[in-house]
């Protein structure tokens, strides 16, 4: 087991964190997720971590302390409703079941494989279906249409929107993979979009 195992001062990825730095990014991000995160800071940090996490993979693929890592990799990605960060909550849960069967980890995971997962992440938001009708009291009478125009005040913009925000979807990708697609409002038209729902 120890020929296998990593060295606690030997250092990985762009950020050269130790296996230990690793655990400790993913817990401390899982705990800032509540129960659950869009914030991009947080994706960062565990991006820095999933790189390290690879690197080391790569150079100790039989380091028993990998399945401890994949694990505490899998609850906070699972807490992060970004695709990307879902996909590879279902990564990891599989590499885990499949590489570290016999760890309590991957006992663990094999139980919730066969309840199933469901990736949860935003829809990109849309632009508003809008209808607008502008009531003017001003300018050449003679050019009135003959239609009645309701009675409004000089100048009143009267806007609706003609679609509602949508239901969640699911749908099933595989045996026990299932995605919620979790809509957001749309956006009004002229409205500059930065980042995700929080």
């Amino acid at each position: 087991m120890f020929e296998n195992s990593t060295p606690a001062d030997e250092y990985f990825g762009r950020w050269k964190m130790s296996f230990l730095g690793i655990n400790n990014t993913f817990r401390d991000a899982a705990i800032s997720s509540g129960d659950h995160t869009t914030d991009p800071g947080i994706a960062h940090k565990v991006a820095l971590a999933e790189d390290a996490l690879d690197a080391w993979a790569k150079t100790y693929p039989r380091d028993p302390q990998l399945a401890r890592t994949y694990f505490l990799a899998t609850v906070v990605e699972r807490k992060i409703w970004i695709q990307a960060n879902q996909q590879r909550a279902w990564t990891y849960l599989n590499q885990l079941e499949q590489r570290f069967a016999d760890t309590y980890f991957g006992r663990l995971v094999k139980k919730n494989l066969e309840i199933g997962f469901t990736e949860h992440y935003y829809a990109l938001p849309v632009a508003c279906a809008m209808s607008a009708t502008t009531v003017t009291t001003t300018g050449d009478v003679s050019n009135a249409s003959a239609t009645p125009v309701p009675a409004a005040t000089p100048a009143e913009l009267i806007t609706t929107s003609s679609a509602q925000t949508p239901a969640p979807s699911e749908t099933t990708l595989a045996v026990g993979l299932k995605i919620v697609l979790l809509p957001q409002a749309c956006i009004p038209v002229g409205t500059s979009v930065h980042g995700g729902a929080n």
